[in-house]
């Protein structure tokens, strides 16, 4: 029963993960499409690059967060099986999210500063947040790696981690 329902999960986050890939392609699809007939009828200009320089960052951070959950979810095991290794699934998840909303706000600043410099305060706020995101980041691992060095070391949980070099050989060098 617990194999079936895992399989199950296996492929519903699949299916997710597929699923924004694609609405990934399309918004990219989209931001070229509409800034290639922008050019060709003439009413070409920064503001319009920068609808579509925001639309493709959004879909970069989609198509990142659908990467994770194919990493994560579907081709490991969904168990984190020790804190270093949660550490790393979150750490690489708060990442993704702390990049695209560091790249939305700027795009969201050069907007606002040509055509409302008043509307200045929401995407200062919103790139403010990016930064409290990654300070909380910093300090979230820093924390962890202190209780990290309280507990005893373990075996590498991939060969990944053991061929990255993360994990010591045992083996002395004769």
């Amino acid at each position: 029963m617990e194999q079936r329902f895992e399989c199950c999960s296996k492929m519903i986050y699949f299916t997710i993960a597929i699923a924004l890939m694609l609405l990934t392609f399309a918004l990219v699809v989209i931001a070229l499409w509409t800034l290639i007939a922008d050019v060709l009828a003439g009413k070409s200009d920064a503001f319009r690059v920068l609808e579509s320089v925001g639309l493709i960052i959004v879909s970069v951070a989609i198509f990142d967060v659908s990467k994770f959950l194919i990493e994560e979810e579907v081709l490991r095991d969904r168990e984190l099986r020790s804190v270093r290794e949660a550490r790393r699934s979150l750490t690489k998840f708060m990442t993704i999210i702390i990049i695209a909303i560091s790249l939305e706000a700027l795009v969201i600043v050069f907007e606002t500063t040509r055509e409302h410099v008043q509307l200045l305060l929401y995407p200062s706020l919103l790139l403010l947040s990016a930064v409290l995101a990654l300070v909380g980041l910093g300090f979230f691992q820093w924390l962890s790696s202190k209780a990290d060095v309280m507990l005893p070391r373990e075996s590498p949980t991939s060969e990944q981690e053991a061929q990255d070099g993360k994990v010591e050989s045992t083996v002395s060098p004769s």
